[in-house]
């Protein structure tokens, strides 16, 4: 049987400075990384967001279609397209600028995601750029729903600088939808942003508190990943990679393959309401694989689950 999963959230370009003052045009946007990842991993994969009509809208279309990404039907957006302006700082650090106001993947409400949920849905994913303020109010209803159809939720928190100038009341949508979630993946930097300056182990402990026999993911870059339950602490240490390239879109692979792997654990348990220790091991190495042999390749490049079975086999 297959896994179907639904993903909302910013699907974007990223407008790269180049040395000679050009920009490079990349398709990006964590929720959208994490949709070309679950397809990747052979499951039934739809995102939700509506996309613009503009050009960068067509080719974000084109590129689902051609990555095996459901769409709905007529879920455009006469809006533009958002993009992330990605420079070098003075100090010769990649730094950004986002442009989210008035923009297509946030022009939805409510009532119109709620009839976008497929039926028969084994869960539904979104999370950075998603969880701010305007989107509160459309996100909780839609939770609410998912919870009556008893639908997984993954919460990716992604902070991101300069998103909204209320910082405090972005702080306060973000934690405001974390207790719908049944997963929740966060950084050390994550917490930081958001306000949490405890140990990071700690400061994930206070984010597990808040869901209802959920799972936090933990990550801390090349320190590796620990998740947590209310009765388990399981850390590891990221796979070596044979090659470093970059970073990008490292934890969205991460946290993707972990949930696809868990998906097809819980398919084949006996019981749908929890996961065994060796379950949730094999998902957190899956997921580290994942990550390891997305950041051997340039820009985010999430692997399909036979190149991780195979890697996981040779490594």
């Amino acid at each position: 049987m297959t896994i179907k999963t639904a993903v909302f959230g910013e699907a974007l370009f990223d407008l790269i400075e180049q040395s000679d003052d050009q920009l490079s045009a990349h398709i990006g946007g964590s929720p959208f990384n994490v949709a070309r990842s679950f397809a990747k991993q052979g499951l039934d994969t739809h995102y939700l967001s509506p996309l613009a009509t503009d050009r960068y809208g067509e080719r974000l279309f084109e590129y689902a279609v051609s990555e095996g990404i459901q769409l709905p039907a007529d879920n455009r957006s006469f809006l533009p397209t958002s993009l992330a302006l990605v420079y070098t700082d003075a100090d010769g650090q990649p730094d950004y600028r986002l442009y989210r106001q008035s923009i297509a993947d946030l022009d939805i409400d409510a009532q119109q995601l709620i009839d976008l949920i497929p039926e028969d849905l084994a869960l539904f994913h979104t999370g950075s750029l998603a969880l701010v303020p305007s989107m509160v109010d459309v996100l909780v209803p839609c939770f609410i729903e998912l919870k009556k159809r008893n639908v997984l939720i993954s919460l990716d928190i992604n902070m991101r600088k300069g998103v909204e100038r209320d910082n405090e009341k972005y702080i306060a949508a973000v934690l405001s939808l974390v207790p719908f979630a049944d997963i929740v993946k966060v950084s050390d930097e994550d917490l930081l942003l958001l306000g949490i300056d405890t140990a990071p182990l700690e400061g994930a402990q206070q984010i597990l508190t808040q869901l209802n026999n959920g799972i936090v993911l933990l990550t801390e870059g090349a320190n590796g990943a620990t998740l947590l339950t209310s009765t388990q602490s399981i850390a590891r240490p990221v796979y070596t990679p044979t090659v470093f390239t970059d970073a990008v879109g490292a934890g969205d692979t991460f946290f993707s393959a972990f949930l696809a792997q868990l998906l097809r654990g819980q398919q084949e348990a006996s019981d749908d309401n929890s996961w065994s220790e060796e379950a949730l091991i094999k998902a957190l190495h899956f997921g580290l694989m994942a990550a390891t042999l997305n950041v051997e390749q340039q820009g985010c490049q999430p692997p399909s689950q036979e190149d991780v079975i195979a890697a996981l086999k040779t490594r």
